[in-house]
């Protein structure tokens, strides 16, 4: 695992591996690699982490009414808790208006913010779209480097007032993601517009969840502001340059610019609770010799959170043997799982695209195979996970719902979230 070249303030670790610790002599032969970007956790953890600039977008539109705002209430509130006067949080309300509770400001009152919280009322319509755009607004008098810079939007309806298709919000979600400003996305009930909701947490690089009943909301917010707080570093800049004629392919679970042997990939944030996947496919050539051959550096440059930029750096080699069982044998499960994921949400999003255009048993049969395949990789890489079984036991689920509109139109959600960043996950992409 390498650190910064300052031992005393690394805030972020890299693991890089291939997926084939030993490759085959005198073959040309594609392998993955894998990069895991984590932060840092001290014992000083409010010293160290990150400082948040947090917008709450709470939606109050009438379908909202009864135990959803309410525990749409108790959950900010419990988040106005858990963060401190380094904090700085602005709260918004909206139907078809939207409503600014409490500008953007330290949290060195609490009571005040949760006094705020407790004024929303249900109303009207859901103008989502003017919501995020509001809260953004909020988020940029304050935005900074040196702060966590993120939306966290609660709604359980689709988007009925201005826009309100999910390439309206994709776009949004790229232009606040490279502003460094993530959102956070909480679908509740099975009403709302999940592609929508997904899509605008993916492409800023914030979260995305499926609360089935206003009960889990606590829970995902708790999880939430698990993230929140443990970030360590921002603005991440991941530089992967290939050698010995390696060239690099594609990458897998998050775009990259490939130019030549090089390759940037980045992220808004890293967390001291979860990993970040990064996988790129190489293409590696046949005329290296046996014995070890350095084939990639990487480069991390980031932001933590005392300011200026850091660096860390690392080479990998590959190993070349003309011995098949060697190469068999050097197989890396860590890199293999994300994989198995990574195809995995491809295609229950394929499955998805089916469904929607009516071809049911189509989509079935998808579905079907992507539970077989999770269960073969599984024992051919010897994996134990409890993030592929899920993955597993999703797609059998929705195999068999299918042609209930009611009952798919849960499992559509839940696999949503499944091809999302995911609050309280391990592993994030």
């Amino acid at each position: 695992i390498a650190k910064s070249g300052d031992p005393g303030g690394d805030t972020i670790a890299i693991d890089t591996r291939l997926g084939q610790r030993v490759l085959k002599h005198g073959l040309s032969q594609r392998v993955f690699l894998r990069i895991g970007v984590r932060g840092i956790r001290r014992d000083d953890d409010d010293v160290a982490r990150t400082p948040a600039n947090i917008s709450l977008v709470i939606d109050r539109s009438g379908s909202m009414k009864g135990a959803k705002i309410a525990k749409a209430r108790d959950a900010a509130k419990m988040a106005i808790n858990r963060l401190s006067g380094r904090d700085i949080v602005s709260i918004i309300a909206f139907d078809d208006k939207i409503r600014t509770l409490a500008r953007a400001n330290r949290v060195r009152d609490p009571d005040d913010f949760q006094d705020r919280i407790d004024d929303i009322r249900v109303g009207g319509s859901t103008a989502i779209y003017a919501a995020v755009k509001e809260a953004a607004r909020e988020i940029r008098r304050n935005r900074s480097s040196r702060r966590l810079n993120r939306i966290i939007l609660i709604s359980d309806g689709k988007a009925n007032v201005g826009p309100s298709k999910p390439h309206h919000f994709e776009t949004l979600g790229h232009q606040l993601g490279r502003a460094g400003i993530s959102v956070t996305t909480i679908g509740l009930g099975n009403g709302y517009n999940e592609d929508l909701m997904s899509e605008l947490a993916r492409t800023s690089d914030g979260n995305h969840a499926f609360a089935r009943t206003a009960a889990d909301l606590t829970k995902i917010f708790n999880q939430e502001f698990d993230d929140v707080l443990s970030v360590t570093g921002q603005d991440i800049e991941i530089i992967i340059r290939t050698k010995a004629g390696v060239t690099p392919l594609r990458t897998l679970g998050r775009p990259g610019e490939i130019n030549g042997n090089e390759v940037r990939l980045r992220l808004n944030q890293v967390y001291g609770t979860a990993e970040y996947s990064l996988q790129l496919e190489l293409d590696v050539p046949a005329g290296l010799p046996i014995g070890q051959a350095d084939l990639v550096d990487v480069e991390v440059n980031y932001t933590p959170s005392s300011g200026g930029r850091r660096r860390i750096e690392q080479t990998i080699a590959g190993r070349f043997s003309p011995s098949d069982d060697e190469v068999r044998e050097s197989i890396d499960p860590k890199v293999m799982e994300p994989i198995l994921e990574l195809q995995a949400r491809k295609r229950s999003r394929q499955a998805i695209e089916l469904r929607d255009k009516g071809k049911v048993e189509e989509a079935r049969k998808v579905l079907r195979k992507n539970a077989y395949e999770l269960e073969q990789g599984q024992r051919r890489y010897r994996l134990q996970s409890s993030r592929l079984k899920k993955l597993q036991r999703n797609s059998a689920e929705a195999a068999a719902s299918i042609a209930d509109r009611a009952k798919w139109n849960t499992s559509r959600k839940q696999m949503r979230e499944d091809q999302s960043n995911r609050q309280g996950a391990s592993v994030k992409y």
